[in-house]
């Protein structure tokens, strides 16, 4: 047997090629064999395991942590009652607003329309190309307001849709049989929305979806970008005055830094340096924060001197709960990533919490304190009412409030720096000691915020 094996080794030693095809080939054997295997000894699986009831996690299974639920659209549209009811609009919604998409489960014409047009369109990668604006009164002048329209008596939400994208319009309103194409204006500006049920007509080509009437439009933003606000530039001139947008880490600088150049057209510079933001579109990066040439400088200092090198500041203040967790995770995920389960779990969070929660409130009291100029603005109410908080800051920054360009960046307004959420923690990372301390913190910077005449923070940011 040993002479054998040494004759096998020795004739594989001489043709080297055999021996590399005879190992490819019998892999690929292993391979098949095992995925053989997989198929036939797969369980079956019921169509109520496959599918939960929504609210009723599996038995042994962690309840969600639900303190944050907006870090990312695919976090919350993975549901299929929530994608029918942004694809859709008001005709999946009865009379007391709940979603008539609900009905799917319990079969009919109904149902087995309504999973086709699911499957359909997640086959053909459709979900998320439109995303559901509103309902909205037909605008006074209506060619100027959306200046393309076509008649479509087999009006359909795609139809319009793709109409607009082809003439190269962000914005797409249905009218029953006819189909305007326009932008975000003045004219339209789409900050009134009206009850969805008055758009709820059925569209003439498509049974399960609404196209809206004469008097009053069903509304789609298209993938279409809106260049109105993207130009971007250094200053022309020498600025005269250094305004800070300083925040603590992780309560929002780089996209308040996106929002304020899309804004103005002009660059924000930075206190630091970091290629990634550069590389991303970020020109005023690279520039020394007092060169002049930009039109705010990203900082997360707080010590007297520096704060008083500063002629004015935009302060931005978040929620300490997800601040710590989004600048947690940029320190160990990078920009659009997340920190791993291990370092939620190991020593990494407790030591991150005990040194940057005291921060996170010493910041703020600092700029109070020592800044010469200071607009606060809340991110939260940046998120909520984004068109009037950027008019409050693009107003300190000394540059002309064109209502037409922030109306462009509600439309851009996302960036390339948003996590996805897909892997959003699924349990709540605070201890209650930890909560105790951080909740004390909140009452501080309340308390100063409130003494200075300036609103308090915003209700949600406790009780947890």
């Amino acid at each position: 047997m040993a002479k054998l094996w040494f004759k096998f080794q020795r004739y594989f030693r001489r043709k080297p090629v055999r021996f590399f095809t005879f190992l490819v080939l019998y892999l690929t054997a292993g391979s098949l064999v095992l995925l053989h295997s997989g198929f036939v000894g797969q369980p079956a699986v019921s169509q109520n395991q496959a599918n939960p009831v929504a609210g009723a996690p599996a038995e042994g299974a962690e309840l969600p942590f639900l303190g944050d639920l907006n870090l990312g659209r695919a976090f919350r549209d993975t549901g299929e009652t929530s994608s029918i009811a942004r694809r859709y609009g008001p005709w999946f919604k009865g009379k007391d607003g709940n979603e008539r998409a609900k009905l799917v489960d319990y079969g009919g014409a109904w149902s087995r329309a309504l999973k086709g047009r699911v499957i359909r369109e997640k086959e053909e990668e459709r979900d998320g190309s439109a995303v559901f604006r509103g309902c909205f009164r037909r605008p006074d002048n209506l060619s100027l307001a959306l200046p393309v329209t076509a008649a479509m008596p087999n009006m359909s939400v795609d139809k319009c849709v793709d109409l607009c994208t082809e003439k190269e319009y962000p914005l797409a309103a249905l009218a029953g049989t006819a189909c305007h194409c326009g932008f975000p204006t003045t004219r339209f500006p789409l900050h009134e929305r009206e009850d969805e049920q008055l758009c709820a007509q059925k569209c003439s080509a498509e049974e399960f979806e609404s196209c809206g009437t004469p008097s009053y439009f069903i509304v789609y933003q298209t993938q279409v970008q809106d260049n109105r606000c993207m130009d971007r530039r250094f200053l022309p001139a020498k600025s005269k005055q250094l305004i800070a947008l300083a925040s603590f880490p992780g309560a929002g600088n780089t996209w308040a830094r996106h929002l304020i150049e899309l804004a103005t057209g002009f660059y924000t510079g930075s206190y630091y340096f970091d290629g990634s933001l550069y590389n991303k579109g970020f020109k005023g990066e690279r520039d020394h924060w007092r060169s002049g040439r930009t039109i705010c400088i990203k900082t997360h200092e707080s010590g007297q001197k520096e704060i008083e090198a500063f002629d004015a500041a935009i302060l931005l203040i978040r929620n300490p709960y997800k601040a710590l967790m989004a600048e947690f995770n940029r320190k160990y995920g990078g920009h659009i990533g997340f920190a791993a389960h291990a370092h939620w779990k190991g020593k990494e969070w407790p030591e991150f919490v005990r040194n940057y929660a005291p921060w996170w409130a010493t910041h703020t009291l600092d700029w109070l304190k020592f800044g010469k100029k200071v607009l606060v603005v809340h991110f939260e109410d940046l998120k909520q009412d984004l068109f009037v908080q950027l008019g409050r800051m693009v107003s300190l920054l000394g540059v002309a409030v064109r209502e037409d360009r922030l109306l462009c960046v509600e439309s851009q307004k996302d960036g390339n720096f948003k996590r996805s959420g897909l892997r959003k923690l699924e349990y709540d990372p605070y201890t209650a000691d930890m909560q105790k301390t951080i909740s004390a913190y909140i009452k501080t910077v309340d308390a100063a915020l409130k003494g200075r005449n300036l609103t308090g923070v915003p209700d949600d940011y406790y009780p947890r």
